[in-house]
């Protein structure tokens, strides 16, 4: 019998397993809890004079931990993969101790062959937030038959081959699909059926089996994607891996199916615990999947490498609850700055250089301001004054020597602009930035930047300083 899932608070009982030949089972609990992710306690007896615990002892003592353990439990088997030493203590009056194991992955399934062998599968399934509503994929019909009084007679369901789309990133190949599951839930009360029908990201190479960090490096790439769509934190909130090591076996041991079973990354599970978004939240990403395409996601995970001192400062800023409008600054700046600079040179940048004809920060954002060519309405002068007024924010946030921080109501202008600088260069870097930046350029779409700037009362100049609006002004521009 297999577990299906693992949650937070779950503890199982069970015997360690390391695979060597002579050793002897070992007592443990696996516990998944909020702070530590997967933790194994293993309690056993120090100096023990009949050699039971002697293995174990080496283990926490010489900090000498088996890569890969076992643990049979009541509910099924669980294999732990990269496991580390997490530290012991000992109660020396009776000679008991409790070491404490952390595993990198846990998958809720005995694998055939050595226990030694490194984690390696074929597939990996995870599921992420706002993948349902972004990608339109569904896997369920419904028809309802009513009689002559409208009222409904019949309800059915039918679940069909999912939808999907499959794209080429490098050595992987990547599949959006919606999934359906049927579960059925009976009790001395209750009776009920539960269809469940959601998109998962899919990622397999095709070599064979890779880690789970490749396949995980894989599906990140399209996570840190929808940061930038939605311009909020996305979470990872199930992996499920499927390979041939991993086998269904009826009672005379033949194999009947490879199913996939739950993978529990240290990696990813603290994110299980970030609040689930609502609809609300994620009613307005800057595309969807139908207008970014196969070729569009295979664009921008070519770009990925090349651009990551872009991506990884912004979509970590963004993903993240709370983050301080300076630290928005300084974050997406950076990303501004190495953008820029993987842009090149652009037709009128020489008004952002210095006497000496040098390169400044300006120049990097106006370069971005250049390729996207936004149509900011009348609170912004010109793309190379908003460049100089971002760049003069960031330095005043970034150096100490500038004095004071600066005024609040700037920074905070900075921080929503630029968050939508760099969500429209994620755009521009799935290659379809010429269809999908034209309702930004005629200025249809910045209504919300332009609201801000409305609401402090300013506008930004050409030489990139912040002038007082009258009402007068605020109500003809909107």
């Amino acid at each position: 019998m297999a577990m299906d899932e693992l949650n937070f608070g779950d503890r199982l009982m069970g015997h360690l397993v390391d695979g060597v030949e002579g050793t002897p089972y070992q007592a443990a609990v696996l516990h998944l809890s909020e702070q530590h992710g997967v933790r194994v306690e293993v309690p056993y007896v120090s100096r023990d004079g009949g050699g039971q615990f002697e293995h174990v002892e080496r283990w926490f003592r010489g900090m000498s931990v088996p890569s890969n353990l076992l643990l049979h439990t009541a509910n099924g088997p669980v294999s732990l993969f990269g496991v580390t030493w997490a530290g012991y203590s000992e109660n020396s009056g009776q000679n008991l101790s409790l070491g404490n194991l952390k595993p990198a992955e846990a998958v809720l399934a005995e694998r055939d062959g050595e226990l030694s062998d490194g984690l390696t599968v074929q597939t990996v399934r995870s599921r992420l937030d706002g993948l349902n509503d972004w990608t339109g994929l569904e896997a369920t019909d419904e028809d309802r038959e009513t009689d002559e009084e409208h009222r409904i007679r019949t309800i059915t369901y039918r679940l069909r081959s999912p939808d999907e789309l499959v794209w080429s990133q490098g050595e992987a190949t990547m599949t959006l699909r919606a999934d359906w599951t049927a579960a059925h839930h009976t009790d001395g009360y209750n009776r009920a059926v539960e269809l469940s029908d959601n998109v998962v990201l899919e990622s397999a190479f095709v070599d064979g089996p890779r880690s789970f960090h490749e396949h995980f490096a894989a599906q990140r790439k399209i996570a840190s994607l929808l940061v930038f769509l939605y311009g909020r934190p996305i979470s990872f909130r199930e992996h499920r891996v499927q390979d041939e090591r991993f086998a269904s076996r009826l009672l005379n041991g033949k194999t009947y199916n490879h199913p996939f079973v739950e993978l529990i990354s240290d990696r990813t599970v603290r994110e299980r615990l970030t609040p689930v978004p609502s609809r609300k939240e994620l009613d307005r990403p800057l595309a969807h999947m139908t207008q970014i395409g196969a070729d569009g996601l295979a664009t921008w995970a070519a770009n990925y490498d090349t651009w990551r001192r872009f991506i990884l400062p912004s979509a970590g800023v963004l993903g993240r609850r709370g983050a301080f409008i300076e630290d928005r600054v300084v974050s997406t700046s950076m990303s501004l700055e190495a953008a820029g600079g993987l842009i090149g040179k652009c037709p009128g940048e020489e008004e952002t250089y210095t006497p000496r004809r040098m390169k400044t920060t300006a120049t990097y954002v106006f370069r971005c301001l250049y390729v996207l060519r936004i149509g900011w309405g009348d609170y912004i002068a010109s793309d190379v004054g908003l460049a100089r007024a971002i760049a003069n924010n960031y330095n005043d946030v970034k150096h100490a020597d500038r004095g004071d921080f600066p005024d609040s109501k700037y920074t905070y202008l900075v921080s929503s602009t630029n968050s939508m600088l760099v969500r429209l260069l994620a755009l521009y870097l799935t290659g379809k930035g010429d269809d999908l930046l034209k309702f930004y350029r005629n200025g249809r779409e910045l209504w919300s930047i332009q609201q801000r700037f409305g609401g402090v009362g300013v506008r930004v100049t050409d030489e990139g300083k912040w002038e007082e609006v009258s009402n007068e002004d605020n109500l003809r521009d909107s």
